[in-house]
């Protein structure tokens, strides 16, 4: 396995290569920042809450904050791949570029027939910050996203593979009613089926359990909020928490950190 990578407090960039990826590695997750995946080598499909879009050599992914994705990796292909996480709110000029985009859907699917060959060998100027003054580093690494983006805001973009399975359908119907008591009785009711079939159908297709989606969501909701200003329990409120300890241990469980910490680490960014 080839990797490596580089942080710094707006935008971080890596690169890993794997000859025999094991798919119990690739977790479903949400985080506050925005992502780019570009595949140089590797197969499967993305599954970006409920929509699915096939991996192939040269696609790429871009998600936005607090959006459910995973990859579903075939483990019989090498698995070679760029990430990017970034925050446009700490960088003036990449939040002008990503005004062009338009995300209201949460994210944009390039196939690599529409990823030209100049975009692809801009991330392979990723391994050239090891030989940038530590000092400029950052500013390269701003300057590496800027490029990425630019191209991509030329290149055309494909819609996710329309499903009927129940567990696309489910997620979807989790999303517009995030907000609401959401019982498994209530939700297996709407689509007439049992709850076990209910939530085998979800997890199988989305890699996640019903009450551990709706729990990330929340959370992620949540911080959302308080970012905005809300209060940490008005925020549990405003997210479906029937009480505050229930918001507590999931916030610590999603983040690892208690709601008073996130506020006070968000208030702290934002000063």
């Amino acid at each position: 396995m080839k990797d490596y990578g580089y942080r710094f407090p707006a935008v971080s960039l890596g690169y890993i290569a794997e000859q025999n990826p094991s798919p119990e590695k690739f977790h479903n997750h949400i985080h506050d920042s925005f992502e780019i995946l570009y595949v140089a080598r590797g197969k499967g499909r993305y599954n970006i809450e409920g929509n699915t879009y096939a991996m192939r050599p040269g696609s790429l992914i871009l998600v936005s904050p607090y959006v459910y994705h995973f990859v579903d990796i075939d483990p019989g292909a090498p698995y070679e791949r760029y990430i990017i996480n970034f925050y446009p709110s700490q960088m003036a000029e990449i939040a002008r570029i990503l005004d062009s985009f338009d995300l209201k859907e949460g994210s944009l699917f390039y196939t690599a027939a529409s990823v030209s060959p100049m975009l692809s060998s801009v991330f392979e100027k990723i391994e050239q910050l090891a030989s940038i003054p530590k000092a400029h580093q950052a500013a390269y690494a701003q300057l590496i996203l800027s490029e990425i983006l630019i191209l991509l805001s030329t290149a055309d973009t494909t819609k996710a593979e329309e499903s009927e399975a129940l567990g696309a359908r489910v997620i979807k119907y989790l999303n517009t009613h995030i907000e609401r008591d959401l019982s498994l009785d209530k939700i297996a009711g709407h689509f007439f089926v049992s709850k076990y079939y209910l939530c085998r159908a979800f997890k199988q297709y989305n890699g996640i359990s019903i009450h551990g989606y709706l729990t990330q969501k929340r959370v992620m909701y949540a911080k959302q909020l308080m970012e905005s200003g809300e209060t940490a329990s008005g925020a549990a409120y405003r997210v479906g928490f029937g009480d505050y300890s229930a918001f507590y241990r999931a916030c610590l469980k999603v983040t690892g950190r208690s709601p008073l910490a996130l506020q006070k680490k968000e208030e702290s960014k934002d000063g």
